[in-house]
């Protein structure tokens, strides 16, 4: 359950980060990308950042093989849940989804 706590901090901060501090920059590679690229292209590009961002913060905390366990099981849920259920109707319950999935996952696999 720790690392799953340490993965929705991470997912919260990186929110924050991509939405605060970086917003600018991170629009700007949004737009460039969109005029070379189709809006899933984009949307997989962000969702790897993001992979990426999870790698590295979870890593600080957790052994490698546990940060890279708990970033693809991230990255596989938001793939999956935009893809097929959609986006949620707030942040919440958007929340509550990956915490939930992410914990059991990760209890299943790591113990």
């Amino acid at each position: 359950m720790g690392a799953a706590i340490l993965l929705s901090i991470s997912d919260e901060l990186h929110t924050r980060i991509t939405a605060g501090v970086l917003r600018k920059y991170y629009l700007m590679l949004g737009a460039y990308l969109r005029v070379r690229h189709s809006a899933l292209f984009v949307w997989w590009v962000h969702e790897t950042l993001e992979f990426v961002f999870h790698v590295a913060v979870l890593w600080i905390a957790l052994p490698l093989p546990m940060a890279l366990t708990a970033a693809v099981i991230h990255y596989a849920l938001d793939l999956f849940h935009e893809a097929m259920l959609g986006t949620f109707k707030n942040e919440l319950e958007h929340r509550i989804f990956h915490f939930s999935v992410e914990c059991l996952a990760l209890y299943a696999i790591w113990g």
